[in-house]
This record gives C-alpha cells, sequence and structure tokens, in this order.
C-alpha cells in the first residue's frame, strides 16, 4: 500500500497521497534524491518546529497550521489554497484518511505519537471515519489481539487497531490464500474412513470396537440423529441398517421417547411423484423403501421451506377414506387412533388402511415412531393374526400416540395454484430460506459431512443448488467463520470446512497412518455415507435395501448385489469367505422382526 516512488514526481504524488511522512521514513526510503529538486519548486517542506520534523507537500500546510499554532514555515502558495476556511476537527480527519491510505493495522496511539496531538483528538477522527464506512476497528494482528483481550476495558482504546476497509479487505484476502495454499489435501479413502469416525460408526471387528466413555446408548441416539438431521432414507433402514450400525444394542424404545419428547419428527419430505397416472392409483400405504425423514424440530422450518421447493405436475389426490381422515384431522386437530375412529365411524382396518395412505403421500405423522413401525408390519403379523395363539405383535397402531397433519406440500399445492394464469417475471433471487437459516443449514451440512463440496449435495435430499450454497459459503469464509481450499483430494470444485475441522482431519491422517491394520464397516447401500460413487465412479450399486457395501478402512472391497457378492479389489481366496459373511450379517434387534422381517 505505501506509495512506488521513481523521481520527483511521484514522491510528491505519495505525500499528497499519504498527508505526511515520518523523518525516519523520508531516510529509510532514500527520497532525499528528489528533495532538493522538490524544494527548489516550492512542493515539498519539511516542519522543522514541529517536534517530529514532519515532511509534508506544500499544498497541505494550511491544514497542519489549524492544527498546530505553532508552525512558522512560510511558503508561496495559490490565493485558492491560502484562503481555504478549515475547521481543526475537519482538518484532522483529512490528515488521518490520508495516512491510513498507506498503513496497515495501526493504532491510535501511533498516529497520536506521530502528530504530536491528543489521542482522544485521533480518536475522535477515526469514529468519524468510521462513520463514513472508510475505516474498520477491531484486533487484527496475534499481538495486539492479546494486548487487547489483556487490557482493562478503560484502557482497551489504546490496543484496538485501525484499518482502511480496502487495505482490511486486501489483507483478508492475502490470508486466505495463503491458507488455502497451505493445507495438504488428504485421499478420499482418508476423508471416508474420518467420516466413518465422525459418525461413530461400529467396526465390524469387535476388538477394535471402542466404547464411547459417558456416552449411553439414548444419548449417542441423539448425536447420530443430529448427525443425520434431515436426511431421507427407506423407512425400513433406519432401524434395520443405519442405526445398528453407529448404536451398540439399540433400542427401538429410544427412538420413541426422541420422539414423544417433541426433539425429533418424521414424515415424507420428498414430493411423492408419478403416484397417479391415468387414472391408475398404486397401492397405498408406505412400504419398506418409502423415503422416511427424521427432522430435528429446532430445523423443522429449514426442511419445510425445502421440501416446498418441489413441483409436481400432478395434484396429489386422496382415496374417500384418506379425505375423511384428513378432514377430521383438520377439524379437531392432533388426534389419537380411538378419537379418530370414533368421530368418522370407520372400521378399525379402514382407519389404518386411510392412514398408511396419508403417511405415503406426507400428509401426516404420528407422535412415536411406533405409528410408522404399526404400518410397515404385514397383515399376518398384526396383532388380529394372532389371537387365536395367545401372540400379540410388538406394535400396534393404537399405540402410536396421536396423528397430526403435515402441511409441507398442501403449502406447496396452494403457492402453485395461486399462480396459475399469471405471469411473473423469473426471480433471480433464490427466496426459500433467509440468511439466518442459510446459515444454520450450511451449518447442518458441515456437522454431517466434514468437508463441503459440491458432489456431496446427491446425498441430500431437495437440498439448494451449489450456486446458492456457494455465494453464502463464500461470505462465511470472508467472515472468518469458514475455511475454504482443497481438503479432500479426488473431487473437484470449492471445499469448505469449519477450522477446527481442518485440524481434527489432519489430526485423524497422522493417526491412522501409524496403524498396521484397518477396521472393516459394512454399510447398506441407501446409507448416507456410502460414497462408493465418489470413490469408484464407474461402479453403480443400485441404493436398494437388500444391497450393501464393505469397507476396509475407508477402501471399498466388496458389494452385495441382487444376493451375489462382488469384489472390487484382489481379496485372498481364505479371506472371500469371511468377506461374504461380514456382507450377509445383521445386527438389528429381534423385537424389529415383526415389521422388518428376517431379511
Amino acid at each position: 500500500a505505501w506509495p512506488f516512488v521513481r523521481s520527483a514526481e511521484e514522491l510528491h504524488d505519495g505525500l499528497l497521497s499519504l498527508a505526511y511522512m515520518t523523518d525516519k521514513e523520508f531516510e529509510q526510503f532514500e527520497y532525499q534524491r528528489w528533495q532538493e529538486q522538490l524544494t527548489a519548486d516550492g512542493r515539498l517542506l519539511q516542519l522543522k518546529s514541529h517536534p517530529n520534523k514532519l515532511w509534508i507537500a506544500a499544498e497541505l500546510l494550511p491544514q497542519f497550521k489549524i492544527l498546530f499554532s505553532e508552525l512558522d514555515e512560510q511558503i508561496n502558495l495559490p490565493d485558492s489554497l491560502l484562503n481555504q476556511e478549515w475547521e481543526p476537527e475537519q482538518a484532522l480527519i483529512e490528515i488521518v484518511r490520508g495516512r491510513l491510505e498507506g498503513l496497515g493495522p495501526v493504532t491510535a496511539t501511533q498516529l497520536a505519537n506521530e502528530l504530536g496531538i491528543g489521542l482522544n483528538k485521533v480518536d475522535a477522527a477515526l469514529i468519524a471515519l468510521e462513520v463514513e464506512g472508510y475505516v474498520f476497528q477491531g484486533s487484527f494482528t496475534p499481538s495486539r489481539t492479546q494486548q487487547f483481550l489483556a487490557g482493562e476495558e478503560a484502557e482497551n482504546i489504546e490496543y484496538r487497531e485501525w484499518c482502511e476497509r480496502r487495505l482490511l479487505q486486501r489483507i483478508h484476502r492475502y490470508t486466505i490464500d495463503a491458507h488455502r495454499k497451505a493445507i495438504k489435501p488428504v485421499s478420499l479413502e482418508t476423508y471416508t474412513e474420518f467420516l466413518f469416525d465422525r459418525h461413530q460408526l461400529l467396526p465390524l471387528s469387535e476388538e477394535t470396537v471402542a466404547e464411547v466413555p459417558g456416552l449411553d446408548g439414548q444419548t449417542q441416539l441423539q448425536n447420530t440423529l443430529n448427525l443425520l438431521d434431515g436426511v431421507a432414507a427407506p423407512a425400513a433402514a433406519w432401524e434395520a441398517d443405519v442405526y445398528p450400525a453407529r448404536i451398540r444394542n439399540y433400542d427401538p424404545s429410544w427412538l420413541d421417547v426422541m420422539c414423544i419428547s417433541g426433539k425429533v419428527a418424521w414424515g415424507r419430505y420428498s414430493l411423492p411423484v408419478n403416484s397417479i397416472r391415468s387414472g391408475k392409483r398404486k397401492s397405498s400405504g408406505p412400504v419398506k423403501s418409502t423415503p422416511i425423514t427424521l427432522v430435528s424440530r429446532q430445523n423443522l422450518d429449514i426442511w419445510q421451506a425445502l421440501a416446498q421447493t418441489q413441483t409436481s405436475e400432478e395434484e396429489i389426490e386422496y382415496s374417500g377414506v384418506g379425505t375423511r381422515i384428513e378432514d377430521d384431522l383438520k377439524q379437531f386437530g392432533a388426534s389419537f387412533f380411538d378419537q379418530i375412529q370414533s368421530r368418522t365411524g370407520l372400521l378399525k382396518t379402514q382407519l389404518e388402511e386411510g392412514l398408511a395412505e396419508l403417511v405415503s403421500y406426507g400428509r401426516i405423522c404420528s407422535d412415536s415412531y411406533t405409528g410408522l413401525r404399526a404400518l410397515l408390519t404385514p397383515t399376518n403379523k398384526k396383532p388380529s393374526a394372532h389371537r387365536r395363539r395367545g401372540r400379540q405383535a410388538m406394535f400396534g397402531v393404537e399405540d402410536a400416540g396421536r396423528w397430526s397433519l403435515l402441511d409441507t406440500f398442501q403449502q406447496s399445492t396452494a403457492d402453485a395454484e395461486s399462480k396459475i394464469g399469471t405471469r411473473k417475471r423469473p426471480s433471480y433471487k433464490w427466496e426459500a430460506l433467509d440468511d439466518e437459516q442459510m446459515e444454520r443449514l450450511i451449518s447442518i451440512y458441515l456437522q454431517r459431512w466434514g468437508v463441503l463440496f459440491r458432489s456431496l449435495l446427491e446425498r441430500e435430499s431437495f437440498s439448494p443448488s451449489w450456486r446458492i450454497l456457494l455465494m453464502h459459503l463464500r461470505k462465511l469464509e470472508l467472515r472468518g467463520v469458514l475455511r475454504g481450499g482443497r481438503f479432500v483430494a479426488g473431487v473437484g470444485g470449492e471445499q469448505f470446512a469449519f477450522p477446527e475441522t481442518v485440524d481434527a482431519l489432519r489430526k485423524f491422517k497422522k493417526n491412522k497412518e501409524a496403524l498396521p491394520n484397518k477396521p472393516f464397516y459394512c454399510l447398506t447401500a441407501t446409507d448416507p455415507l456410502n460414497l462408493l460413487n465418489l470413490t469408484l465412479p464407474n461402479r453403480k450399486l443400485p441404493r436398494l435395501l437388500k444391497n450393501r457395501v464393505l469397507y476396509q478402512g475407508g477402501i471399498p472391497i466388496a458389494v452385495l448385489e441382487s444376493d451375489e457378492v462382488h469384489f472390487l479389489r484382489e481379496v485372498d481366496p481364505q479371506e472371500q469367505w469371511n468377506t461374504h459373511q461380514k456382507l450377509l450379517k445383521r445386527n438389528f434387534p429381534s423385537r424389529l422382526r415383526s415389521y422388518l422381517g428376517s431379511r
């Protein structure tokens, strides 16, 4: 930012910009070579009567004389300059403004010492420039930050730094570029294993399993729900594969407690596509592959707003029974199973079918997850089928708690109908989420993935486009909240992460390199952490419930597809049978077999 001087003219221009130079600066940059020429022309002046003997351009002498009445320097100037009327406060503001153009972060104390003027006057001038938006105040250098934090509140004015806005932007950009260049990316395999560790995925070998100290199963479930907030997965996959892969001895009652307490809600947030064609309705009711999303109540507004961005050319129509249940819940609000039955006069089987239909279309949900389990339980395992043998199913629809409406798609449909017949100019601003919601969404994504880049959005349901996210990610990087760079090799585009995540990724890589053996992890193909398409782009694995993939560390070595094992890497013939068993092994609670089956 300091003027680059190569001639007398450039020295004069530099002095006009900077307002003044100290005697030390004038000697340091060897400006004496042009001193005689500029002095002879009446364009350069040293204030020898000033305590610090400042060098100034002759045109600025009237401003300094207003501030320092003791100055006795005289020079011939045009009347237009001599007759200018300056107020002392305004003259000081302009002098400080010029000085800041050539300096980086500087304290008011430094400027006051250079000018030989009171600290309070300089601070008032800086505040006036801040009001204009010309300068920012803060702690910009590490040493000053420590002094600022250690100083008393009344003394902090001595350590507060000021910097001209454009220079601060340049410094910030240089810092960001330096941070990006200093990053050494990890391999995609290391990043995948880092994700497994971040989500506390359980290795298959019992010897390598490490219990999380101080955390019970319900707390681990809460952590898992936070990491998978807003993720859509097949209904049967959650308790058959996703939770058992992360929580040892998973108990279904833990999820019911989370739902009943109001911390978590479940429902279908992906729009049912092509559900009605040519007057032919598909079989009603949820199936095991129906996409179900579990969301935190505190972030429910985000997922509902994103779900409403989905569009469909087909209008969702319910059966007569489904419509009667919907109308009843609209009138009376959330209700228990027997309350709905008594008001509508429906048979139990009819009411259960109607509830199943509305769940499959994303219109209702229940207080507990038991409601979904009951609807997924096959007919031959429902309570009525076992009464003669004295057995009862584990989950009944009467035990689901209250049933309530979800307004996600209804609001979306109403918005679409309001636009019919009207011409609206195309909007280039994405308005589904406001800035606060967008920052919360980015925080959710970063908690889930550690590092966020474009390829990962394919694993997210109805997420904003990368173009929209990128704009907010760059803003957060400029604010110092995030770091941008190349953290993971093998993927393209910009990448972003929290600073603490970058440190954790480096530490994880260092620790894992010291381990001789890599643990095995087995995931269902529908698991959010199944990044097979990133590691092996040419190997496609349909995301079906029965398909699975086996990892050793972060490297996929085999897949189970259509009940057949396919090896992705060379495996010793003696180990092939063990690999086959790892892919087939299931580990979900036996009490869930009534609705999950043996699988």
